[in-house]
């Protein structure tokens, strides 16, 4: 199904969500926990840390309820005032300020260790989402988490592990260049004025009432077939591309239209590049231009087959000049 994906909005939650409010607990916490207690969690909570800690729990008992009713908007609400809760508790304890004075050891021991099992709740509530992450975490707090109910347990007394970053912020040039990279294929294997769901194009008449069927190709108007330009090129430059394990590089003589460069998602069947210099192409000529990280790419070039390795130039005997119209 289609999505509305905004990358923005993407970039702002695993900023501010996951690595700001759900890592940065771990991150606050766990190294006085190393440093003055050895590494061993509090073995109980007081009578602060205990109301908190119910509190949080009476927001996680219906995790499980939630995720089978597929509510997982609620899900997340949960997570992130959850999260904020536990945040809120650090920034009013200051817990790097209490590390200065011996005589606040035990508030400090029981504030990151609360800190740190409300984490390990947080990271039940997200383990169905982020498997992987939460593994990481997992690993840190030396504690699986096979079902929700494991991670209600506040591992009072628990040793845990040294804490490394389980998440980086996002970079906005690197969501970008994600962008970039996924219009390669897209630039390679569909006109940039078409969605990707269009049928090939096919001049051959069809009854308006033909049944459609999964592999009979769109009916289209003369008129829509008379909309493409298409031309002959000759190769006169063809070579691999630095990045990408799909695309081959050409540069076309199309006579009066002069030089084009097309990058064509075709490596896989042709990997000998240097072979196709000379040979003629048919190429649409009126495709928009697209702006691909390698370079602008001026055109598609036609081939038949299902992809891959199974790709196959189409070709125009001899006689055919750089530049004629493919009628």
């Amino acid at each position: 199904m289609d999505v509305d994906l905004d990358l923005k909005a993407f970039e702002e939650r695993v900023n501010s969500h996951l690595v700001g409010k759900w890592v940065n607990i771990a991150s606050r916490t766990a190294g006085f926990v190393q440093k003055f207690f050895g590494s061993k969690l509090a073995e109980s909570f007081d009578d602060e840390q205990k109301r908190r800690w119910d509190w949080l729990i009476s927001h996680y008992d219906n995790v499980d309820a939630l995720y089978k009713d597929g509510e997982f908007a609620e899900i997340t609400r949960n997570f992130v005032m959850m999260a904020d809760e536990i945040n809120s508790y650090i920034a009013e304890k200051a817990p790097w300020a209490m590390a200065k004075d011996e005589a606040r050891r035990v508030e400090l021991h029981q504030v990151c260790s609360f800190a740190l099992a409300g984490f390990r709740l947080l990271a039940g509530l997200l383990k169905p989402i982020l498997p992987a992450t939460v593994a990481a975490a997992e690993q840190f707090l030396a504690a699986p988490i096979a079902g929700f109910a494991d991670a209600r347990d506040a591992l009072h007394g628990h040793t845990i592990n040294a804490f490394e970053p389980l998440l980086a912020r996002l970079d906005p040039k690197r969501v970008e260049a994600m962008v970039e990279a996924s219009k390669e294929s897209l630039g390679a294997t569909a006109p940039a004025t078409e969605p990707a769901k269009k049928k090939p194009v096919n001049d051959t008449a069809k009854p308006a009432t033909a049944p459609a069927t999964a592999d009979a190709p769109t009916t289209i108007a003369i008129d829509d077939f008379a909309k493409l330009d298409l031309r002959i090129g000759k190769v006169v430059a063809c070579e691999f591309v630095d990045g990408s394990d799909k695309l081959l590089r050409f540069e076309l003589d199309a006579g009066a239209l002069g030089k084009r460069q097309i990058f064509s998602g075709i490596r896989a069947a042709y990997g000998e590049p240097e072979k196709l210099i000379g040979r003629n192409v048919v190429f649409i000529a009126n495709l928009a231009p697209r702006k691909m990280r390698f370079g602008l790419s001026e055109g598609m070039i036609l081939s038949a087959g299902d992809g891959g390795a199974d790709l196959f130039l189409l070709d125009a005997d001899q006689g055919a000049q750089p530049g004629a119209t493919v009628r």
